[in-house]
């Protein structure tokens, strides 16, 4: 006969171990098993990020410049023959542009044309990093981070965008570094000196063995295997855990004071992977939604979007582990290829990706927009441009060729949510 455990019955397990009750919404959710010790994680660390409220690809890497004063209908203020170029990529001569793809140009992919089919933000956002409109679809971050890393105490590092996850996996939200340490040494007044503590040396180890024991008489008590291993895992997230010292051990001494918060992010995503953790990191920057005065107000968006992936490129070398990191670069949708009235751009769904890592063969631009920024079908094999029976480059199929980047095609976990749609040889 099953058991039925109640939530009154929860709670008075809960007490009697001196356990706090871990919400869904906290630090640490469900871990696939409760770990014996250190996990480290050796595969590829996987970064998303999402320039939040609707990018403009033709202020970036799709660009069109204006033919000038005579231009009846320009779709930006820069003059076409401004346009920089950086080995098979244009971009736009604004912002920091000219940097970024001077430097990372030969190793970046860049994916135009992708029809989201929408231009709303939520189902845009969705779309982009799940592969699916439906609600529902976990994010490619969850995706990966279940099917390569569940059990790594820190799979699924996220900083918002878009990390629903299916059930698949917990995502770890964090909003400061320091909150990791803290739990990373309980028994410390201040994580940072080892010196101060709330209880001595033997008190603490006292304290542990008696809450050992304790945990030992309620598992012997527990009917049920889930009983038992729920134990465990409040057990650990009470103590705090040796994984989470390891990340205090590699994070950098300072962190990034500056108002780039995708820097920091990206100092704990990359400080997270480096100490076997982590498998993914979604990392989010706002501030794109320009419906009104769009070059002063989007600009310096996009310019602290590729100072934020230099800086996440340029943190993972001095980790060592700049070889073993591929990101992804995306937004809700595009921006119209207009100017409204306010000199804003509104939401349009015709958008870029932007890609680079391990796998990922770079110098390389597939897909192609008209003069007015809408797309050209291609050839599903070639890539090449093929208005007449070629097809249009959606999210999933991008999602179909991440997973198959991956090595998920046949990953039992990646296929309780399939995708449908043509493999595109988008990354080689």
């Amino acid at each position: 006969m099953t058991k039925q455990l109640d939530r009154r019955d929860f709670l008075k397990m809960c007490s009697a171990a001196s356990l706090g009750v871990v919400g869904a919404g906290s630090l640490f959710g469900p871990r696939t098993a409760a770990a014996a010790g250190p996990t480290s994680y050796q595969g590829l660390l996987w970064v998303t990020v999402h320039a939040s409220g609707g990018w403009d690809p033709t202020s970036f890497c799709d660009p069109k410049g204006s033919q000038g004063v005579d231009d009846p209908a320009p779709v930006n203020k820069y003059l076409a023959d401004t346009i920089g170029v950086a080995g098979a990529h244009r971009y736009a001569p604004v912002a920091g542009n000219q940097a970024f793809f001077e430097k990372y140009g030969a190793k970046l992919l860049v994916v135009n044309g992708i029809d989201t089919a929408t231009n709303g933000h939520d189902s845009g956002t969705r779309n982009v990093w799940s592969g699916k409109l439906p609600e529902g679809y976990p994010a490619f971050s969850a995706v990966v981070a279940a099917s390569l890393g569940p059990e790594a105490p820190l799979s699924f590092l996220s900083n918002g965008g878009y990390d629903v996850t299916g059930s698949l996996v917990a995502p770890t939200r964090v909003g400061s570094p320091s909150v990791l340490t803290k739990l990373a040494w309980p028994n410390r007044i201040d994580p940072d000196k080892p010196e101060g503590t709330y209880h001595s040396v033997d008190t603490w180890d006292r304290v542990q063995s008696a809450r050992a024991e304790r945990l030992g008489r309620l598992q012997a008590a527990a009917k049920l295997p889930r009983e038992s291993k729920s134990l465990s895992l409040l057990y650990s997230a009470r103590l705090g855990s040796s994984d989470l010292r390891l990340l205090s051990d590699v994070l950098p001494a300072t962190l990034d004071t500056s108002n780039n918060g995708l820097k920091r992010q990206a100092q704990l995503a990359v400080a997270a992977y480096k100490a076997g953790l982590a498998v993914s990191a979604n990392l989010t920057i706002g501030g794109f939604d320009t419906h009104g005065n769009h070059d002063q107000n989007h600009f310096p968006r996009m310019q602290a979007l590729t100072e934020g992936v230099d800086f996440l490129m340029e943190e993972a070398a001095r980790q060592g582990v700049a070889d073993k990191v591929v990101v992804i670069i995306g937004s809700d949708f595009g921006r119209t290829p207009w100017y409204n009235e306010g000199n804003g751009k509104d939401h349009w769904s015709i958008t870029s990706m932007a890609f680079m890592g391990p796998g990922i063969t770079g110098n390389r631009v597939v897909g192609t927009t008209d003069a007015y920024h809408k797309p050209i079908a291609v050839d599903p094999e070639t890539l090449e441009p093929d208005p007449a029976s070629g097809i249009r480059i959606t999210p999933e199929h991008v999602h179909k060729a991440l997973r198959h980047l991956a090595a998920l095609d046949l990953n039992p976990v990646a296929q309780r949510f399939p995708l449908n749609a043509a493999l595109l040889p988008l990354f080689t």
